[in-house]
């Protein structure tokens, strides 16, 4: 009697235990809808990046997860060839989800020209990337030599968004940790030849897709309209980088989302799910935030009545979102009031301090004193006399002297590679510069390298000067990144310990961009000297080369 009800006790804990799970399961599959060599499944609880469980797919591409979280969780799905696929999921209590997903293959360079491989010879450091040798057959090799009895590698440069992937030659392969996966080959005497072959690359026009075996379920329809949210983004992204191309300036650019607009407007007239019909406000207000021709202010008021401040759908990327809706309403007042309800009443201190951080840091940079006083004032009563709140006082003082229209602070740097020489406010007296503070190790300063380069080489003749400014753990740093693709053949300073100098140019991020006249006036910066964007701000202030 006694083995019969300690069997029942823990039967009916295991169900009790299954009910309460979230259990996810359906098939994970390539561009082609066929298994992929290699495919995982993974769990993220967010705001982290990093996933808490995962399980690789099954040889037929099927799968199975369960957690016991609740609130928004990224369900990441990664294989070998292909782009990681993010599907997220807002569960507020454990049901059962069928999710089944095709991934994109990845997008590669055109014309490939160069690439350097990285492996576990090197801890897959970056800047210790080695080169293959381009062979006359239009592959890419390379011969190392290794003590291992298997080494593990990646290529970079092959992806069109740089990012270090699996090669074409394998023999195995293994997760990176980071949403792709490193190619794994067998040495011969200590001895491998590795090579990259472009045309063995798996390609396709295929997008990733995703179906629900319910998609009536709020948890189907709240992950469509983010899927709206992600593609709305690539569209509006190249638009963007197309208009400015052109050489106009993004401060014009608008976009025709009304067809979009529709759509929402009509989906929030039948809608009877309030979650979803939150979901579809923040939807509309994207566009919004996204520059479009038109908007309707009612929606905007409407989205900081109807969502809650405690409200999970109120996360990493939806953030922005809130300052987009009071824009839309023209309501200045009514969002500080919710800004102050969602730090009283929002459960997740990490999202409150990123807000509040991301708010300070943009008015700052921007030189919005406006902004920066209001911000100023909510952090410093909602921080109080934490940490945090001890780092608002000390980097953030509401009082701007960083802005357009406002003069240069003194300044008097060594160059860089001659200290005996020093660059001041009078080396550039009568010239147009750009005083960019910036380091190796920031990944959009990089991302910056080909844009400066560009405007460097255009107006480099029009009495314009380039004065980088680098963070760098130390000064060869620099030089080893500039022995590399981007040479940077402008004028260079270490300002590392310099922190009165940091300080005086109120440089709380980086990169962090000015253009200075000739006068030693401020004329322009941060956005306005960001991406294609840097060459119209120029243009308008040196003119159009001949």
């Amino acid at each position: 009697m006694k083995s019969l009800l300690l069997s029942f006790i823990f039967i009916f804990a295991c169900a009790l235990s299954a009910q309460q799970q979230t259990v996810i399961t359906g098939k994970l599959l390539g561009h082609d809808k066929k298994p992929m060599v290699m495919a995982h499944v993974h769990l993220i609880k967010a705001p982290s990046s990093q996933s808490f469980d995962r399980v690789q797919a099954g040889s037929d591409g099927s799968f199975k997860i369960a957690t016991t979280e609740t609130g928004l969780i990224v369900v990441e799905f990664t294989g070998v060839n292909h782009s990681a696929f993010d599907v997220p999921l807002l569960i507020e209590k454990p049901t059962k989800v069928g999710l089944s997903v095709t991934l994109a293959t990845y997008s590669y360079v055109d014309d490939l020209k160069e690439l350097k491989i990285m492996s576990d010879l090197t801890d897959f450091a970056f800047d210790k990337a080695q080169p293959m040798l381009k062979q006359s057959d239009g592959t890419f090799a390379i011969e190392l030599e290794t003590k291992g009895d298997k080494l593990a590698y990646q290529v970079f440069g092959a992806e069109k968004n740089s990012r270090s992937i699996n090669g074409t030659q394998s023999d195995s392969y293994e997760f990176d940790g980071a949403g792709d996966y490193k190619s794994i080959v067998t040495p011969n005497g200590g001895k491998v030849r590795i090579v990259f072959d472009p045309k063995k690359a798996v390609r396709s026009n295929a997008e990733a897709e995703f179906t629900f075996s319910d998609p009536a379920s709020t948890i189907a329809k709240i992950a469509g309209i983010q899927q709206e949210l992600t593609k709305r983004n690539i569209t509006w992204s190249a638009a963007a980088t197309a208009h400015v191309k052109g050489g106009k300036d993004f401060k014009a650019f608008t976009y025709d989302w009304s067809a979009d607009q529709a759509s929402i407007v009509s989906r929030l007239k039948s809608e009877k799910d309030p979650l979803v019909k939150q979901a579809l406000l923040l939807d509309y207000i994207d566009t919004r935030a996204k520059n479009a021709t038109t908007g309707d202010p009612k929606i905007g008021a409407r989205a900081l009545k109807e969502i809650p401040p405690d409200s999970r759908l109120w996360m990493m990327p939806t953030l922005p979102l809130m300052k987009a809706a009071a824009d839309l309403s023209g309501n200045q007042s009514a969002y500080e009031e919710y800004l102050r309800r969602f730090l009283d009443k929002h459960p997740d201190m990490p999202l409150k301090e990123n807000l509040l951080m991301n708010q300070l840091m943009t008015a700052k940079m921007q030189g919005d004193e406006e902004q920066l006083k209001i911000y100023y004032d909510i952090a410093v009563k909602f921080f109080g006399d934490s940490p945090m709140g001890k780092t608002v006082k000390e980097r953030f003082s509401p009082t701007i002297n960083i802005a357009v229209g406002k003069a240069v602070p003194a300044f008097k740097v060594k160059a860089l590679e001659d200290t005996t020489k020093f660059y001041t406010n009078g080396t550039f007296r009568g010239k147009i510069y750009l005083i960019d503070f910036w380091a190796t190790w920031c990944g959009p300063c990089v991302g910056e390298m080909e844009n400066l380069h560009k405007a460097y080489e255009r107006f480099k003749s029009k009495n314009f000067e380039i004065l980088s400014l680098s963070l760098d753990q130390k000064p060869e740093d620099v030089v080893r990144f500039r022995e590399d693709k981007w040479k940077m053949p402008w004028l260079h300073t270490f300002v590392t310990n310099d922190t009165a100098l940091t300080n005086a140019f109120e440089v709380v991020a980086i990169p962090r961009p000015l253009l200075v006249d000739g006068s030693g006036k401020i004329v322009a910066m941060e956005g306005d000297l960001r991406g294609p964007q840097l060459e119209v701000t120029l243009a308008r202030f040196l003119g159009a080369p001949k």
